[in-house]
């Protein structure tokens, strides 16, 4: 596969980072940090020949998209793909919910997604190929207490990604969606072993996910074995949702 670049918003941690660590794999990559460019990136092992970049840019600032967008365009032109992986969730009861929590999670879960294509899509559609992936969310499909503004910007992103692909299917890209279930993270590593050992039951194949699973998944979905799926979600949730 031609080594092109690929670009992951918020991969400084979390399912980002491991989407950097088995993306640099096989693509170059640019990841996106809200904050100032974190060491960790220069921890990252890459294969002879590729490189990792992070770009310092908050998604839900649509002016710095703006900025940093062009740039990486005239830097390293079309990317291959791009993974919309950025997100928050500031959970709270819809009726505690302020409207400033409120914007701050659609802003940067769903219309920072609107943001980054806006100035990628063309230069992908001119280079006749790419695929897109929206990291959606079980909770986009199952309710969950506390995360109304969540599970809402996680289902628009199911909607946005059916009706995208269609608009771009012609020039050759293809847009999936990728809905996990409960990951591993330091969210869950905090929980009290009780509380999580009930969790686990809810699952059918009783246990958390992996980081490394979603990244892998994601590689299937941006790479050649998927060439002919597209306006998908793909379900990562031991059967949480079956």
């Amino acid at each position: 596969m031609t080594k092109q670049w690929v670009l992951v918003t918020g991969g400084r941690r979390g399912i980002g980072r491991a989407l950097v660590e088995e993306l640099s794999k096989q693509w170059n990559v640019v990841f996106t940090s809200r904050g100032q460019q974190p060491q960790s990136a220069e921890a990252i092992e890459v294969q002879p020949g590729l490189w990792v970049e992070c770009c310092v840019c908050d998604g839900s600032d649509e002016q710095a998209v703006d900025l940093a967008a062009p740039d990486l365009l005239a830097r390293y032109g079309a990317p291959y793909a791009v993974i919309h992986n950025a997100g928050i969730t500031l959970d709270g009861l819809q009726i505690k919910q302020t409207g400033e929590r409120w914007r701050q999670v659609i802003d940067t879960n769903l219309n920072a997604i609107f943001y980054w294509n806006r100035h990628l899509l063309p230069a992908m559609m001119a280079q006749g190929e790419g695929a897109i992936v929206l990291m959606s969310s079980v909770t986009g499909i199952k309710g969950n207490i506390g995360q109304t503004a969540y599970g809402a910007s996680k289902a628009a992103m199911i909607g946005m990604g059916k009706s995208l692909a269609l608009e771009v299917a012609r020039f050759g890209i293809r847009v999936n969606c990728l809905l996990p279930g409960i990951i591993e993270s330091e969210m869950t590593q905090a929980i009290p072993a009780e509380a999580l050992k009930a969790l686990r039951k809810q699952i059918p194949l009783r246990r958390l996910g992996k980081a490394s699973e979603v990244a892998k998944a994601t590689a299937f979905l941006i790479g050649e074995d998927s060439r002919y799926m597209t306006g998908q979600t793909l379900i990562l949730d031991g059967g949480l949702t079956a």
